[in-house]
């Protein structure tokens, strides 16, 4: 199946593997010193080290008092013990974000951290493990054919990609002394037998960030049982001392109930997809995507592929926005018949075409998700084949990373009063950040009821959640609400300021990095004294 599904998906897309080597060889190696935090991967050791301007009175700033109090309680009980994150990438997917702050955060507490990120096939010649850890995330979210299923040629690339992984990884005192590990998806789930051999003091912890379904997992004979069964009985999961899922009781996985803790996504108010950006650093953040957007223009032009050349951002225009990796889940389509259908109804008010706004569908790459390349193209398909008489104002872009950039697109434009309305419309989906990054700069939100996101959104308040099981996907309403704030700028100002309060009351308390090393702190606690998993997860109640 996997070699079915190689051939089938990616054959067209013949940059992809070419794509996927580039990352292996140069993201996960990366340096990044101009960044709030400046993470360097060490290709000798696989560890990355995090460093920053940043002290802990920033983060006291920012966080209520009593929060800050449990916070300090929490590290303190952990003085001494030292915790190891693994995972599969350094840039690119929400890991990634939330790690660089976590490992800072808890090394200023006090706490010793250690960051690893796993090295690529050592013979890019060899199939990619990738293509198996993203088939099995695509089954688990249900975003794959019914009849999808993996094999046991997927498990061996993946087990033997691990056992690669393990010549340097499991000679690193770090782990080996670790008091903690901590593995992060699918990917490195092999690993955990190897940990036990090295280190069988160290408390183990998986972690799973993705929609998934108790009821089909529980399943054995359901492609997603399947999956179940592999991960937790032959990848030895079922034996670890805890598992963290987003707060949705329907992720759990079967049998692992007493083991699981809830443990939500967060966003960070000082990296450079949230702090306060300066007038020149949105100009040059817009400036950076409409240079991306004119190169891409070029090699369409080049390519003879008239019907995919894209206007460049207009920071005086309104607009409508998702940012997203492009993949299964993200609903990008629907984000764009979303986008469509808002500017017929208010072209049918009257609206002039030139006042309508631009819609806006970003996103990168991972280094473990190749499916990037031909999510986006399918994009650019349904972008000039289904609605011809609007693509001109569509603007679909796969940006290299740069998260300022992300940030100025986020930011109102200087000097600008066009609305702005933020989508995010998967149609599946753990928990997704992003919505918590548009909260805090005052956007609304317009979600889909999938998964975790309506944890994030206050409905009425920062926005509002679409019912995904309605008909069309419920996207009249959503096309119905945006387009009022639109054309109504006391309705849009009275939105954003209601966003923006619920994002210092409540996201700005529950979805931020000192919400996530508390969190982490308290399990961590919890595991070492062998206590039971419960399910509070909320910071206003853990502090209470």
């Amino acid at each position: 199946m996997l070699k079915t599904k190689t051939k089938n998906t990616l054959s067209s897309f013949t940059d992809i593997l070419a794509l996927i080597k580039f990352w292996q060889k140069n993201l996960t190696n990366s340096v990044r010193t101009q960044e709030t935090f400046r993470v360097y991967r060490d290709p000798a050791t696989y560890e990355v080290t995090v460093d920053s301007d940043l002290t802990l009175e920033n983060y006291r700033r920012e966080t209520p008092v009593l929060d800050w109090e449990l916070l300090l309680k929490w590290a303190k009980d952990m003085s001494g013990k030292s915790v190891v994150f693994i995972n599969p990438t350094m840039e690119g997917g929400g890991v990634a974000m939330m790690r660089p702050p976590l490992i800072l955060l808890l090394n200023m507490l006090g706490v010793e951290a250690h960051w690893y990120v796993m090295g690529g096939r050592t013979n890019l010649n060899e199939p990619n493990p990738f293509l198996f850890t993203k088939q099995m995330h695509n089954i688990l979210q249900r975003r794959s054919a019914p009849s999808e299923r993996i094999d046991d040629a997927g498990k061996l690339i993946h087990q033997k990609w691990n056992k690669e992984n393990t010549e340097i990884l499991m000679v690193q005192q770090a782990i080996i002394n670790a008091d903690i590990v901590v593995l992060d998806d699918p990917q490195p789930a092999p690993l955990k037998r190897y940990i036990e051999k090295v280190n069988p003091n160290a408390k183990l912890i998986w972690r799973s960030h993705i929609d998934t379904s108790f009821e089909l997992m529980a399943d054995k004979s359901s492609p997603q049982g399947e999956i179940a069964s592999y991960l937790m009985d032959e990848c030895g999961l079922r034996d670890v001392d805890a598992v963290v899922n987003h707060p949705v009781k329907e992720f759990i996985y079967p049998g692992m109930y007493d083991k699981t803790f809830f443990v939500p996504a967060t966003a960070d108010p000082f990296d450079d997809l949230n702090r306060v950006l300066s007038k020149k650093e949105i100009k040059n953040g817009i400036n950076f995507i409409n240079r991306e957007i004119t190169n891409q223009n070029k090699m369409f032009a080049s390519d003879g592929r008239l019907n995919d050349i894209q206007s460049e951002l207009d920071t005086k225009r309104r607009r409508i926005v998702l940012i997203a990796r492009f993949d299964e889940s993200k609903g990008m389509d629907k984000a764009m018949a979303l986008g469509v259908e808002t500017r017929q109804s208010m072209i049918n008010t009257g609206m002039s075409k030139s006042k309508l706004p631009q819609i806006v569908i970003v996103g990168n790459g991972s280094v473990d998700d190749p499916s990037g390349m031909p999510i986006y193209e399918k994009m650019l398909q349904i972008r000039r084949e289904k609605y011809p008489n609007d693509k001109n104002d569509i603007i679909i872009m796969r940006l290299s990373h740069n998260y300022e950039a992300i940030n100025a697109l986020m930011s109102p434009s200087p000097g600008g009063d066009a609305q702005m309305v933020a989508l995010q419309t998967s149609e599946a989906e753990g928990l997704e950040t992003r919505v918590s990054d548009w909260i805090r700069h005052g956007i609304p939100v317009v979600i889909s009821n999938r998964g975790g996101l309506s944890l994030q959104v206050v409905d009425g308040k920062s926005g509002i959640v679409l019912d995904f099981d309605k008909p069309n996907f419920d996207i009249d309403r959503g096309a119905s609400f945006i387009s009022e704030l639109m054309m109504d700028s006391e309705k849009y100002t009275s939105m954003s300021n209601s966003t923006m309060e619920l994002a210092k009351s409540y996201n700005n308390r529950e979805f931020t990095t000192t919400a996530n090393a508390t969190r982490l702190l308290r399990l961590f606690c919890m595991v070492l004294a062998d206590k039971k998993a419960d399910k509070v997860w909320n910071i206003s109640e853990i502090s209470a």
